[in-house]
């Protein structure tokens, strides 16, 4: 299709405009979904996925009980039955790894994947997946538990390995991301369960999110601790010498990307399954 640009105020501006309309588009496509899909198997994000969806739809219906029981309020079994039943919809494994795979291919930048799909096709990429996979497929639902048990492999390794998995909790950013995850958690969850307790006391997002944006501090600083036990954890069968390769690799402008938009994808696909659900 050829367009004629003439006149100062005339289809030279529709070229204009289609033009950025275009490239827009051509923005929000990086990749295919086939190649998003790709890199989340190799990655182990398509397997963890599974692991997260039945994590979720059983710890909503146990978090509410316990704010219930926290507030003084004796748990309405009808009212968690709905809750339950929401959940049970919405945290689906296909609405999050589809809603995950989109946002992935909307947001990747082309120009990484070589270097991506090079990492991730080695031997040594799939043995630390494997044992990421390995360690969200195990059931984990005490934190405190889990946490005293990785500072206890913390503290009985060598300095060169604390100083690995230090490194490997700076590389990945996993505290803010946790924190981020949390906070925006916390402003969605509220709300969406306020639809099925119409006599709840009713709270606006500005001040959920300022209640806990005033915690991030302190948030941030208890997943340092919780991410470095749950590093001790996933990775205590793999060596010191491919631990500091991967965190090299995390460490590039590839890894970065990947890892941060990794957990964009996830945060997105969570909150997604939070606003589907209805009472």
């Amino acid at each position: 299709m050829t367009f004629i640009v003439s006149g100062r105020n005339g289809p030279r501006w529709l070229l204009i405009g289609l033009l950025g309309m275009f490239a827009a588009t051509a923005a929000r496509a990086q990749v295919s979904e086939e190649t998003a899909e790709q890199l989340m198997r190799l990655s182990g994000q398509w397997a963890q996925l599974d692991s997260s969806a039945k994590q979720m739809r059983e710890g909503l219906v146990k978090g509410l009980q316990e704010g219930m029981t926290q507030a003084g309020t004796s748990a309405n079994p009808d009212l968690l039955q709905r809750v339950q039943r929401a959940a049970d919809g919405a945290f689906s494994v296909e609405r999050l790894r589809s809603v995950t795979r989109r946002t992935l291919a909307e947001n990747l930048r082309s120009s990484y994947l070589p270097d991506l799909l090079a990492w991730y096709r080695t031997p040594q990429a799939q043995r630390i997946t494997q044992a990421e996979v390995d360690d969200s497929a195990s059931p984990n639902d005490d934190i405190k538990a889990r946490t005293q048990a990785g500072m206890a492999l913390v503290q009985a390794a060598p300095q060169a390995r604390q100083q690995l998995l230090a490194r490997m909790v700076e590389v990945t950013r996993a505290p803010r991301a946790f924190a981020d995850f949390i906070i925006n958690m916390g402003v969605a969850l509220p709300l969406t369960l306020a639809r099925f307790d119409p006599q709840a006391k009713q709270v606006t997002e500005a001040e959920l999110r300022d209640t806990l944006e005033q915690q991030r501090p302190q948030l941030t600083q208890a997943f340092e601790i919780i991410a470095l036990a749950g590093f001790a954890l996933v990775y205590q069968g793999v060596p010191d010498d491919l631990l500091a390769a991967y965190a090299s690799f995390m460490a590039s402008s590839a890894g970065e990307h990947y890892n941060d938009l990794g957990d964009k994808a996830l945060e997105a696909a969570v909150l997604a399954a939070i606003a589907a659900m209805k009472p």
